[in-house]
């Protein structure tokens, strides 16, 4: 059997707590740190936007990225867990919200024109409609965005939409061996670290932390990514979908 590369990468898990704990207080050391994560910043903004040059939305994506792990690194104790699983989450977040605000287009509201001081304080139909509008908007572009940026991420892996959707596991006891491992992956820190700075999808480890054949894991390995990118995440839509699939 071919050997899972990243089977044989090790992550100093505790080593990178400590030094976000440090530098939370050493400006020095968070310019270390800082430099060492950029290019994962770099990666996690390119898959957003589809794009890897500079560029004004790449530059101010990268702007929202170094913000977001800066407020990490001041944020971070060891009590809220290992630093790169909050890092990321944070990170990811902020740059979803960022590209949601910028394709989101609002419906303003002009209140008709009334002498009558009480019935001016009432919300009008009208404006009760497009409340409802706005927010129907504000939903479907959330949904277009986290489908592009999911594509994107996706896209890393060498993965599709159309590849999920053909692996999705069909039969009951499937989507429960999907659900196990899911749950036991996103526990493990450093499963979780390898796949998101590495891009490897270690079967080995995985089959040793659920104790399930590795020709298992690998017959619904797209699927068990597609979902882990999915939680890991802030896509609150698609969510609901893998929720409903295998959680």
């Amino acid at each position: 059997m071919k050997k899972d590369h990243a089977d044989i990468i090790s992550i100093d898990v505790a080593g990178i707590d400590a030094r976000a704990c440090i530098a939370s207080e050493d400006s020095v050391e968070f310019e270390r740190i800082l430099k060492e994560y950029t290019p994962f910043l770099r990666a996690q903004v390119s898959r957003l936007t589809g794009s890897r040059d500079s560029n004004d939305l790449f530059d101010e994506m990268m702007n929202d990225a170094s913000m977001a792990f800066y407020e990490s690194v001041k944020a971070y104790s060891r009590e809220k867990g290992h630093f790169f699983p909050l890092m990321r989450t944070v990170v990811h977040k902020r740059l979803l919200d960022s590209l949601r605000k910028k394709y989101s287009n609002r419906i303003q509201t002009v209140p008709l024109e009334t002498d009558d001081e009480e019935e001016m304080r009432k919300p009008s139909l009208i404006d009760s409609l497009s409340v409802s509008a706005s927010r129907e908007n504000e939903r479907r572009n959330d949904l277009v965005v986290e489908i592009e940026c999911y594509k994107r991420e996706l896209s890393e892996w060498g993965l599709s939409m159309d590849m999920l959707v053909a692996n999705s596991p069909k039969h009951t006891r499937l989507r429960d061996v999907c659900r196990q491992i899911i749950n036991a992956v996103a526990a493990d820190e450093e499963i979780m670290e390898i796949m998101w700075t590495k891009k490897y999808f270690p079967i080995k480890k995985i089959s040793e932390l659920v104790n399930i054949p590795q020709k298992t894991i690998e017959r619904v390995r797209t699927f068990i990514i597609g979902s882990l990118i999915i939680r890991a995440g802030d896509y609150e839509q698609l969510k609901e979908y893998v929720m409903h699939q295998a959680m």
